[in-house]
């Protein structure tokens, strides 16, 4: 499986951050409809699934990209590839208020 970097600067373990999530699906069904567990404090404001649900982008707010990838894996590893990262939230445009 291949992931991300979860080291990038500004990254804070208990300061809350954006993280950004690619994913590479074979089992959209599976994927695009399982419930993810999301512990207290981290949300999910945004799910961008491609039209045919093979590939996807979610961006998540929680205290660390340690804390996403555990939930994600977690809950997908079967049915998805996925990739996190801490987004730069100075260089970003749009991202959820």
């Amino acid at each position: 499986m291949e992931t991300g970097h979860g080291t990038e600067p500004g990254q804070a373990k208990g300061k809350l951050m954006y993280i950004f999530t690619i994913h590479a699906v074979s089992d959209p069904q599976a994927f695009w409809s399982g419930q993810l567990n999301l512990p207290e404090g981290t949300e999910l404001p945004m799910v961008v699934p491609s039209a045919d649900g093979t590939r996807g982008i979610c961006v998540f707010k929680s205290d660390s990209v340690e804390t996403v990838r555990s939930v994600v894996d977690g809950a997908t590893s079967a049915v998805s590839r996925n990739e996190f990262y801490a987004i730069n939230e100075g260089g970003a445009l749009g991202l959820p208020a």
